[in-house]
This record gives structure tokens, C-alpha cells and sequence, in this order.
């Protein structure tokens, strides 16, 4: 289905994953259906132990969804890899080559990137991780925790250019740091995962993207200290349950990503809650004991938990909403540190696996023209208008991406998926603005710059600026609408 090695990540996790839940409800995010399933109703004579199961556990869904789906996503790639990536824990997984319409994974990958991966375990030792000087292209690594939230950045915004070596520990760690090293940084979780994002000027001109890329390097703290390269082979990581092993196996699988990944203490209330029907750091991932009534909550709560998750994911969550146009949500990133259990789940982890904060990237998404009709190529053409004054500010680079209804990159003969700021062959209207030709065939030669091909069926737009300005991190920036002209 995939070509790129990091959208094949995602899309054989889809497959890995779609087991995991029971009732066929699949894990993975990547394609939110438009209804969701009904409700298990537990009738008018449900003992009372199936009542607060019920509760807790759909309480339990909100908190720990994240780390059930990151433990089936680290199945797929170390353990049990589906597609092209195949890595073992503690190394990097480099994609070479720009995402395209072949990348089918429904995740609204960029195509103004190349990206890179690499799970982490922490429990024997700290890794190293070593950035190289980068002063021509943007890049960033991002560390992701077990319930995805994001705890740290290096790259051009977070640390600069400067080339050096830092020591990742995980949350009980207290050693001396070796000499030599930048900075010490702390995972919440002992796992997780790194993402590297690393720019380019031209798509076809990767030569100088492959080299950054190769200039990160994640070593244990032992390997680094001995000199020593050679490559990992540890993949022994936790496989997710599934209904051939569990006749709860979202709980199951979420006992043991617990277990491994305990939550921080000032969320020891919500754990004491959920250690009451068994579920949470500790607990047995067998529930055959479990009395009858508490094990039916549970598993309307499996069902209904992730129906509803569902349901806030493809709404967008409580966003802000301008021009069509819906913001990314401010605490991205952070949810966690406010308790906001719900936006981790639905629009952060649901919806798609990480997102970033907002000071390196702001997200803005558009399903709809400036007249709240949808977004159908096949209907007419479009324009978008940047006036002089409305063109994003961002100072690694901004652009709009055409998805199609899968949110995947549209085929087209220009090879074309996104125009921005880095597109130098775009032409400026006279007083300076800019517009953009958003239409399934060719404009005339003049505005070929300018053209941003669309399907001719329903589509949806994505405008991003990384390293964005104070107004977009506001959220007062005002983006154009989408006006249909035809």
C-alpha cells in the first residue's frame, strides 16, 4: 500500500492494531468512520458493580488510550514489524525520501519533510543522543512519552544549530553525567518515542536532507562512552492483547503499557480509581477472575470508550474556528499537565499519534469553503487570497497541502501537493498579496506557479507554519476563506 518507510510505519500499524479491541473496532485512528457504533445499553437490571465498572472504565479509556495505542504502534515497527520499517529499540529509522499520493495511510502526512524514528527503552540505561550543526535546514526532535505528550525538543528552534550530544535518562534515573554532554534530559516515561523532522529546498534534491539525517545518532550511555557504534538488536517489547488472548483486551493491553509506563503521582487518585475494577499499573492482565458484572462494564466500557473517542476526534475536539479554517488546540503537547485527559486521547493521540506545541508548529484545517459549503474539486474551482498583510509569518517555512477525503496526498502530473513559503516560483499579485489556483486541471502557463492541484471529488486543506509567528501562536491570525469561483 506504502512506499515511504515512515507511512508504512503507520499504515501496518493500522493492520497490527485493528485486532486489538474486540468488536472490530480498530485501534488506530487513521480513518475515523462518519457514525459511531451504537452503545451497549446495560438494561434496567444491571447490577450495580456493572454500573461503576461501566463509569470507571470509560474513564479508564480517556486516561490510558495513548499508551494502549503507542505499545500496538511499537509492536508494528520493533517486534512484529508490518511494511518497511523494521528496527530494533534505541535506533534511529530513517525515511530518504518525501511523502507522495502513493503514502495511503490517512494520517495527512506532510510532503515538506523527511522523516525519522526511533523507540526508546530506558530501564537498563540512558541513551545518548547526538545532533549534528544544521545552520542551512530546518529539523527538530521530538520526544514523545508513553501517553503522548511531548517533554522536550532539539533543533533549530529548541537548541539552534549547534552540533552536540545530549543524555536522555528515564524518571528514576540519578547518576553523574559524563563530560561531554550538553544537557541531561528526562522522559516522564521509561519508553517512548523519538520523531526527527528534517527539511529540504527541493524534493527532488535530497543529497543534503540524507546527510543531516545521518548526523543523528542515538547510542546507550555505555555503547557512547566505549565508542562503540555497532547497531542494536534488542525488539523484545509488549505485545498488545487481543481477543484470541483476552476477553478484554483493551484493559488488558492497557494494564500492561501501566505496568511498564507507571502515571505520575499526582495522578495517583485517578489510579486508585481504576485499580478498584483492576485496571491500571500492577494489575493482572487476566480479568477470567474478575466477577461477571464488573467484566460486562468493562467491556461495554471498551466498546463505548473508543466509540466516543470517535466521536470527539472527528468533531476536532474544542477548537477555534475562523474563515472555515479550524486551529490546531492550544495545549497540544501538554494535556497532561492540566489533567486535559480527553484532548490527549481524541484529537492528540486518536486522531492521529503526537502532536507538536505550538511554538514549533501551528495547525490550521479547512473541510469547507468561506460559504460552509464542503470541499469538492469535482463541484468547481477555488482561489485562495493572502492579502499583503495576511501572508503566515513562520521563520523555518509555511505552506497549504491539498488532502483528498482520506486525508492522504492527491495524485496529480505536477507531482505537486503543497505550496508556501519555500516555493519561489509562485508569483505575487500586484499589491503584494498572493493567491493560490486550487482546481483538479492545469490554469493557464501564468498562474502554473501558483496552482495547487485538487481531486475532483471532496477534499480538505491543511495550512502549517513551523517556527510560527506570535500572532498564529495566538491564534489571532486571520486565515483567507476558500472561495469557490466556479
Amino acid at each position: 500500500m506504502l512506499k515511504s518507510p515512515m507511512a508504512r510505519t503507520f499504515a501496518g500499524t493500522a493492520l497490527a492494531v485493528l485486532a486489538v479491541l474486540g468488536r472490530g473496532l480498530p485501534l488506530s485512528a487513521q480513518t475515523i468512520p462518519a457514525t459511531a457504533p451504537a452503545a451497549v445499553s446495560a438494561g434496567p437490571t444491571a447490577d450495580w458493580r456493572e454500573t461503576y465498572a461501566y463509569t470507571v472504565g470509560m474513564q479508564a479509556v480517556i486516561f490510558g488510550y495513548p499508551v494502549v495505542k503507542n505499545m500496538a504502534v511499537r509492536f508494528s515497527m520493533v517486534e512484529k514489524p508490518n511494511g518497511l520499517v523494521d528496527t530494533p529499540l534505541n535506533q534511529w529509522f530513517h525515511s530518504r525520501r518525501a511523502a507522495d499520493h502513493t503514502d495511503r495511510i490517512h494520517s495527512s502526512v506532510t510532503s515538506d519533510l523527511l522523516y525519522s524514528s526511533a523507540w526508546y527503552d530506558l530501564r537498563k540505561e540512558p541513551l545518548v543522543i547526538t545532533v549534528p550543526e544544521s545552520a542551512a535546514a530546518y529539523y527538530s526532535v521530538q520526544f514523545m512519552e508513553m501517553y503522548s505528550d511531548i517533554f522536550a525538543y532539539l533543533g533549530t528552534r529548541a537548541t539552534g544549530a549547534k552540533a552536540g550530544s545530549y543524555l536522555l535518562v528515564g524518571p528514576d534515573w540519578s547518576g553523574e553525567t559524563p563530560a561531554g554532554l550538553l544537557g541531561v534530559i528526562r522522559s516522564p516515561t521509561p519508553t517512548g518515542m523519538l520523531l526527527l523532522r528534517t527539511g529540504f529546498a527541493d524534493r527532488t534534491k535530497l543529497d543534503g536532507a540524507h546527510r543531516l539525517q545521518d548526523g543523528n545518532r542515538l547510542l546507550t550511555l555505555s555503547k557512547w562512552q566505549a565508542h562503540d557504534s555497532s547497531p542494536e538488536t534488542a525488539r523484545d517489547v509488549l505485545n498488545p492483547a487481543t481477543p484470541a488472548t483476552s476477553a478484554l483486551p483493551f484493559f488488558a493491553s492497557l494494564n500492561r503499557g501501566m505496568t511498564e509506563n507507571p502515571p505520575p503521582p499526582r495522578d495517583a487518585a485517578l489510579v486508585a480509581l481504576f485499580a478498584s475494577v483492576g485496571i491500571g499499573p500492577g494489575q493482572s492482565d487476566d480479568f477470567s477472575r474478575t466477577d461477571p458484572a464488573t467484566r460486562r462494564g468493562l467491556q461495554r466500557a471498551m466498546v463505548d470508550g473508543l466509540a466516543f473517542l470517535r466521536q470527539v476526534s472527528a468533531a476536532g475536539g474544542d477548537t477555534k474556528q475562523i474563515n472555515g479554517w479550524a486551529y490546531g488546540q492550544l495545549n497540544w503537547g501538554r494535556t497532561a499537565a492540566r489533567a486535559d485527559f480527553l484532548t490527549r486521547s481524541a484529537t492528540q493521540s486518536f486522531s492521529g499519534m503526537q502532536e507538536h506545541h505550538i511554538e514549533e508548529v501551528v495547525k490550521l484545517r479547512a473541510h469547507r469553503d468561506g460559504d460552509g459549503a464542503l470541499l469538492d474539486g469535482a463541484a468547481g474551482r477555488y482561489t485562495i487570497r493572502f492579502a499583503p498583510d495576511q501572508i503566515p509569518q513562520a521563520k523555518a517555512f509555511w505552506s497549504v497541502t491539498v488532502y483528498n477525503s482520506d486525508y492522504d496526498l492527491v495524485e496529480n502530473p505536477l507531482g505537486r501537493y503543497s505550496r508556501g513559503g519555500m516555493d519561489s516560483d509562485m508569483k505575487r499579485d500586484r499589491d503584494g498579496g498572493l493567491t493560490l489556483y486550487l482546481q483538479a486541471d492545469a490554469p493557464d502557463r501564468k498562474r502554473v506557479g501558483n496552482w495547487l492541484p485538487i481531486p475532483r471529488g471532496a477534499f480538505n486543506l491543511f495550512l502549517r507554519a513551523y517556527l510560527p509567528d506570535e500572532q498564529l501562536m495566538r491564534q489571532d491570525y486571520v486565515p483567507p476563506m476558500v472561495r469557490k469561483v466556479s
